[in-house]
């Protein structure tokens, strides 16, 4: 028979067991959202690009052209496609960076 101090010892291991298990469920959501999100991106890209590739009035042979399927002007579209590159980076960086700080924080629950 246990004791009252034993049953409520059990209740919170157990309320923390399901608490645990809840929060496991909503990364893995996050996650295979994430992924899924990310290559629906992908496959539309795939299908807009060569459809605005067709559009271009310059031969695309040249490298200078490449640029150009964002903007008429090359310059600016270097300039667009390294801004793009660059949120891109920053968006992974601070997901990864708060998916880390939400892991150590449940690491630092279960010690206690």
């Amino acid at each position: 028979m246990r004791t009252n101090e034993e049953r409520i010892a059990a209740m919170h291991k157990r309320a923390a067991e399901i608490e645990r298990e809840d929060k496991n469920r909503k990364v893995l959501i996050m996650q295979g959202v994430s992924v899924v999100v990310g290559l629906a991106a992908v496959i539309v890209l795939a299908f807009i690009m060569p459809g605005m590739a067709g559009n271009l009035a310059v031969d695309t042979a040249t490298s200078a052209a490449r640029a150009s399927v964002f903007s008429g002007n090359n310059a600016l579209g270097y300039i667009v496609i390294a801004i793009i590159a660059f949120l891109f980076g920053i968006s992974v960086a601070v997901f990864c960076f708060r998916l880390k700080k939400w892991r150590d924080a449940e690491g630092d629950k279960e010690n206690v």
